[in-house]
């Protein structure tokens, strides 16, 4: 299924997928987490719980990590966060 991303909207996205389900994006500062050289770090929240983390590397060629961090038993799985994360075009 293929996710459709939101505009920009209170320091994230809202990522939509045909069938009715979100997902937001929100984009947290590097600092303080232990992340201190990335360039961009995403964290993904469905119904309340984080699911997934995405980050960028800071250097001349980034490269983009997608980590999934919920259970197995949730609407979402591995493959849409990899959708999201080529929809957010890092």
């Amino acid at each position: 299924m293929s996710w459709e991303l939101k505009g920009w909207m209170s320091g994230g996205y809202c990522a939509t997928r045909e069938d009715g389900e979100i997902v937001f994006i929100y984009k947290r500062p590097d600092w303080g987490t232990g992340m201190s050289g990335l360039r961009r770090f995403y964290e993904l929240r469905s119904r309340g719980l984080l699911v997934g983390r995405i980050t960028s590397e800071n250097s001349w060629r980034p490269q983009v990590r997608a980590e999934w961090l919920a259970e197995t038993d949730r609407p979402l799985n591995e493959t849409d966060l990899i959708e999201i994360a080529v929809a957010l075009k890092l």
